[in-house]
């Protein structure tokens, strides 16, 4: 068996020379030593290609909505603000219609109440796409739907609040941080194997699918995220945007799941405002995270989705999510969620 072992040569304090080679052959056998230990060796992701602009998906049907907002930037391009609102899906393109929506109706914790604030709506990544991470969807739709609740009350994320300090207020301040973080009640949605021992995990224990996710890496300014391709997102927003509204369009706000560090493999989400960051910001602010889904922008914004009986232009998820990041009352509370299968 090949050990990859090399001597190292005599240290010598006659040259600089001879000091960096007994550096570089330090360096080299302790490489050695930790691949032999671990019994593998790294291997680094490979290269996002990029996917051509004329192989744009087909757009889910929607129709206009009578709210405005100001134009935003998504990935290289200048569009205006949306003014869609999801109705109905008609799209045969697997890729770009999950016809699966996760919805959030969030509200406001005040001192003597919990004010209403609207819905917020994603499309999620569909099981035949090429980057959809089946565990992880699971587990975020499974604690949306509430399935276990019965016999777990903590098997949900109505209830669980979001974040709430400097970081997650937009103030036009540098301290805001583009994104919203529920840490969920800790319980997870299903139960898998354990990856070292093969036993089962309990519903509070961590999970991992490293195969999986190996599969999904998107490369990003120096660092890595997994799931969906942002470009891929944006592509879909920009082609429905042409065929139902030229001259709109939505912004790019993403659903994500954290992949490393603190609450991988848990209850945690994250809602992640990447096209409206600052350039600077961009897809940085997935790394370390997984994309399973995205905001539906002009989707219906009506806490419990019904039908407002006040006056005025009906809000949409991206209104709503504005809303939630500007208000300074106090933290945004998930007082109803649920997963929508749509035909």
């Amino acid at each position: 068996m090949n050990m990859n072992i090399m001597v190292l040569p005599r240290r010598s304090s006659s040259s600089p020379y001879h000091k960096l080679v007994f550096l570089l052959c330090t360096l080299h056998a302790t490489i050695c030593a930790v691949r032999l230990s671990h019994g593998f060796q790294y291997q680094y992701p490979s290269a996002i290609s990029a996917s051509p602009r004329a192989t744009k998906k087909k757009a889910l049907e929607q129709r206009p909505c009578t709210s405005s907002r100001r134009s935003c930037s998504i990935g290289r391009s200048r569009i205006g603000s949306s003014s869609l609102r999801s109705t109905t899906t008609s799209s045969s393109d697997e890729s770009s219609d999950s016809n699966t929506r996760l919805y959030f109706d969030v509200g406001i914790i005040a001192p003597d109440e919990t004010i209403p604030l609207g819905r917020l709506s994603f499309h999620l990544t569909p099981p035949t796409h090429p980057h959809y991470l089946p565990l992880h969807s699971t587990n975020l739709q499974s604690l949306a739907s509430s399935t276990r609740r019965a016999v777990d009350p903590k098997a949900t994320y109505e209830g669980c609040v979001f974040q709430y300090s400097p970081a997650t207020i937009e103030d036009g301040s540098f301290r805001y941080r583009w994104g919203h973080v529920c840490e969920g009640f800790g319980r997870n949605g299903i139960r898998t194997n354990s990856v070292e021992s093969g036993d089962v995990l309990g519903y509070d224990e961590p999970f991992s699918d490293p195969q999986r996710v190996k599969e999904c890496v998107q490369n990003c300014f120096g660092g890595v995220y997994y799931g969906q391709r942002y470009e891929e997102i944006v592509d879909i927003l920009n082609n429905e945007n042409a065929e139902n509204s030229p001259g709109q369009g939505s912004a790019a706000i993403l659903l994500t799941v954290p992949i490393q560090g603190p609450g991988s493999g848990t209850s945690k989400f994250s809602i992640v405002r990447v096209s409206e960051s600052p350039r600077e910001w961009g897809e940085r602010l997935l790394e370390n995270s997984a994309v399973v889904g995205y905001l539906d922008c002009g989707a219906n914004g009506s806490f419990g989705d019904e039908d407002s009986e006040e006056e005025g232009p009906i809000p949409t998820s991206l209104d709503v999510l504005q809303a939630m990041a500007r208000q300074r009352v106090g933290p945004p509370k998930i007082m109803g969620c649920g997963v929508i299968s749509v035909d």
